[in-house]
């Protein structure tokens, strides 16, 4: 393989299988001069086993310029005929990979473009008046405000019950619960105010549960 510089440079080439796989074989790196550079490739010194396929070569400088750029076709066994060698040399799998990604690609961004889109511009204010945008900011106000309240007081609606729950169950114990006791008496003295208290307690809750 020869290839040509105008002063000497770095040469870096790479060897990519195009056909039956699109992969990298393998890269090297020689030192050429000025003038036409001649090397072997591959060299009988070299590790590098090509299998059976079609590769580009392509060596470039440092700087990215392409210097040399080659088609070779590596066979196992055999003489093939030169259209056999053709045939091989115009096979490249990277570039169907290539069409069928952009293709893909281009599928999805029509896809996107095609795809009915929202508008979330606000209308304009002429169209519902300046009066109607300030009642609905209001009306969302008072409703967030509302709510925040239900929140706040859901707690003591709570223990509003418990209290009722406690008081039914004071004015429901029998005499015998607590024998010969100050609180005894006080129970069945005033049994019907306290169950008044726990009934006047639930109502309450219940009112209140139902209007949040």
């Amino acid at each position: 393989m020869t290839f040509v510089l105008p002063r000497a440079a770095r040469v870096v080439f790479v060897v990519k299988q195009v056909s039956p796989v699109c992969k990298i074989a393998a890269h090297f790196v020689v030192y050429g001069h000025a003038g036409l550079n001649r090397i072997r490739f591959p060299d009988r010194a070299s590790r590098l086993q090509l299998e059976p396929g079609t590769y580009r070569i392509t060596a470039r400088t440092r700087a990215g310029r392409v210097v040399r750029r080659v088609t070779i076709v590596a066979v196992d066994g055999g003489a093939p005929t030169r259209d056999q060698i053709a045939t091989a040399r115009t096979t490249n799998v990277c570039s169907a990979a290539r069409r069928f990604a952009a293709a893909e690609n281009g599928s999805a961004r029509a896809n996107l473009l095609n795809y009915p889109q929202r508008s979330f511009a606000p209308a304009h204010p002429s169209a519902s008046g300046p009066s109607a945008g300030r009642n609905t900011h209001s009306g969302a106000v008072l409703a967030a405000s509302v709510e925040k309240a239900a929140r706040a007081i859901r707690p003591l609606l709570v223990a509003l019950l418990a209290v009722a729950i406690a008081l039914f169950g004071i004015a429901s114990l029998p005499p015998e619960a607590l024998p010969e006791s100050r609180a005894n008496k006080v129970i069945v003295r005033h049994r019907e105010e306290i169950a008044g208290l726990g009934a006047a307690a639930f109502v309450a809750v219940v009112i209140a549960f139902l209007l949040g």
